[in-house]
């Protein structure tokens, strides 16, 4: 099999260690998370930090990277803004 021949195929699992704390399988390895549902920081199996925050219960979310090179500032108002727009869209879907 030539490499990169699967652009689409995915696969992730996820794996409760501790409540709030995950270790989320994929085909690049072994990445970690911790938060309770709905927001959530964690670090890829590439090494990336991010911050996710969404909607339980609908699959809207939104996840916000660091800059590999950064210090670990994580800011939270892109996230909540975010998902604010995404509240009020699912609002008005369900009117």
């Amino acid at each position: 099999m030539r490499r990169g021949r699967f652009h689409g195929l995915r696969f992730q699992r996820r794996i409760r260690v501790l409540p709030g704390v995950h270790l989320n399988l994929s085909l690049s390895g072994i990445g970690v998370s911790v938060g309770p549902r709905g927001l959530h920081a964690g670090v890829t199996a590439r090494g990336q930090r991010y911050v996710s925050a969404g909607l339980p219960g609908t699959g809207l979310s939104v996840r916000q990277y660091s800059a590999v090179n950064s210090t670990p500032k994580l800011s939270f108002w892109p996230l909540a803004i975010g998902v604010a727009i995404l509240a009020v869209l699912l609002a008005m879907a369900l009117r």
